[in-house]
């Protein structure tokens, strides 16, 4: 390939606000935009909805949302892959914003220790950790990982960092029988932001590079192969050991990627037709109002002093208890339970859970 046709093909890359997902989202909101100021010139004729005024309120605030969710992972990956760090889907997104807001401003260094304390905190690693951890692909995995934290967090980062890139390789071969850093190894998946060309495989490319040489200076990568093969001996400190931490975790929403069969899918996104938008439309406003709704009806929300042999029985049948409480619907349910009856516990099920599920297949 010539460097023209090199350099053309560097200019044609496509970014992570170019994913599918983002598509889709652009042409609903596009959609929904259309659909507002269509309400705005009826309303100067006299149409008037209460329930669209509180559904457009609301849309405008979630399009500004959407317009820093949209943008902020390719600014974070410009300004962090080469430093190690990369945006995926379960990364705090306030954290992405508050790094690229100090990089822009020419602080660069002041975001990277913004990182490196919340890849330090343990709650924060603990809750991303724990939904690694569960994968069955990982589980075997569990007492390295475990240890690997254990080390991160007392500082003992001569033993978490070789842990975590272990841990790294070998995770990745579950998938696809070469690990992270095999030259032939392609981590690119479609419509995602941790596997996006500008995420997982970028840093495998930094952190695999070739170190033929020994070097007893503190390093700022966790490099693999000089640091697993004795070649860069000043890896033990927090920054590497913090970007391998972080890296690892990014992984999770790879594989999750994985198991949805997002491997290998190459779709482009086609506009929706005229139909087909006002229908997605109406969902979305749809959902608007009901999200609008929960908040309202939240808001309302009292606490009840409740008594044991009081106003609230310590035992007795379901009819004993009140009507239209949260301890009449668990006392039902562990009923049901008890009866075996899946059918009438599925109806009791949040509707969060069985949107799309019929009650046979929630029984089930």
């Amino acid at each position: 390939m010539s460097k023209k046709n090199t350099r053309n093909k560097k200019k044609t890359r496509k970014r992570i606000k170019d994913n599918y997902s983002f598509k889709e989202m652009d042409m609903t909101f596009d959609g929904a935009r259309d659909f507002q100021h269509i309400y705005s010139m009826a309303k100067q004729f006299g149409y008037s909805n209460s329930k669209f005024d509180e559904a457009f309120h609301q849309f405008d605030e979630i399009y500004k949302q959407y317009k820093a969710i949209k943008h902020i992972p390719d600014r974070f990956n410009h300004f962090f892959a080469k430093k190690g760090w990369i945006a995926f889907e379960t990364l705090n997104f306030p954290l992405m914003e508050k790094c690229v807001k100090l990089a822009e401003e020419g602080k660069p260094d002041e975001a990277e220790d913004v990182l490196i304390e919340y890849f330090t905190d343990r709650d924060n690693v603990n809750f991303l950790a724990a939904r690694l951890i569960n994968l069955q692909e990982f589980r075997p995995r569990r007492t390295l990982m475990l240890n690997a934290l254990e080390d991160h967090f007392s500082g003992r980062y001569h033993a978490s960092v070789p842990l975590f890139l272990m841990l790294i390789d070998g995770f990745v071969n579950e998938f696809e029988r070469v690990g992270f850093f095999a030259e032939k190894v392609d981590l690119t998946i479609w419509d995602t932001i941790a596997a996006h060309d500008s995420g997982l495989g970028t840093i495998a490319k930094i952190f695999g590079k070739s170190r033929k040489k020994t070097y007893d200076e503190e390093i700022t990568l966790p490099y693999r192969n000089g640091i697993l093969h004795g070649r860069d001996l000043g890896y033990a400190n927090i920054k590497v050991s913090a970007k391998a931490l972080s890296t690892l975790l990014a992984l999770k929403d790879w594989a999750d990627a994985i198991k949805k069969g997002k491997k290998g899918i190459d779709k482009e996104f086609v506009p929706p037709t005229l139909d087909e938008s006002l229908i997605g439309i109406a969902s979305t406003l749809e959902q608007m109002k009901e999200n609008q709704d929960q908040r309202e009806h939240m808001d309302k929300w009292e606490k009840r002093e409740l008594t044991v042999g009081g106003n609230l029985p310590a035992k007795g049948e379901v009819s004993d208890y009140e009507e239209n409480t949260p301890e009449k619907a668990v006392i039902e349910f562990l009923y049901y339970l008890l009866k075996n009856n899946y059918g009438n516990m599925a109806k009791l099920i949040s509707k969060h859970w069985n949107r799309d599920k019929s009650i046979g297949n929630l029984a089930g």
